[in-house]
């Protein structure tokens, strides 16, 4: 007997959920007194996950409160999103990958000034978003993976102490895209030991 992956529900079509992701992140990571709250009530699971490297939260309300922080310091974010990656798992959930490029502009508070001089009034970085949805296209888990390099690359102080480090080291390159390859070119296992 031939083993055959079910297919999802004929409502949501192949490649739904990284349209979503599309959609969402950008409110999501808005600056917006009501439309990011609004979005996570409306597409994540009132028992979801939030992971970056810094803080980990779970439900809807620690998810709130991380909105809420980004409305306090910042202007504005903007997204622009590179390579966005969908696979449909044998339990009718979608995991999305998604490589991002994210501006983050400061508000000009004082006890914020040290930092802005370092990395000035705005911060670029790159990050890998992995996000997993259940069959109603509902967040379930959403990690944001960044590496060191992209966050020193940003700051004019950070790019010369990088540059020293791999000097130093002999260097220890990191390339935030190999994740999302090795996820496209197969390897679905993409834990948190992953490159």
């Amino acid at each position: 007997m031939k083993d055959v992956m079910p297919s999802p529900p004929t409502h949501i079509r192949s490649h739904d959920a990284a349209e979503l992701i599309r959609r969402i992140l950008p409110t999501l990571y808005a600056v917006d007194q009501h439309q990011p709250r609004a979005t996570a009530d409306a597409h994540y699971h009132p028992e979801a996950t939030f992971q970056d490297p810094l803080v980990t939260v779970r439900g809807l309300k620690g998810l709130r409160r991380l909105i809420y922080v980004n409305r306090t310091f910042l202007r504005d974010c903007r997204i622009v999103f590179g390579d966005v990656a969908e696979t449909i798992r044998p339990d009718g959930s979608h995991v999305v990958l998604a490589d991002v490029t994210c501006t983050l502009v400061f508000k000009n508070f004082l006890p914020l000034r040290p930092w802005q001089m370092l990395v000035g009034d705005s911060f670029t970085y790159q990050s890998v978003h992995k996000v997993v949805l259940d069959e109603n296209l509902k967040v379930t888990s959403h990690e944001e993976q960044y590496s060191l390099r992209s966050i020193l690359d940003s700051a004019p102080v950070g790019r010369t102490l990088y540059a020293l480090f791999r000097r130093v080291s002999g260097g220890c390159a990191s390339d935030l895209g190999y994740m999302l390859n090795e996820y496209i070119a197969g390897d679905r296992s993409l834990g948190r030991g992953a490159r």
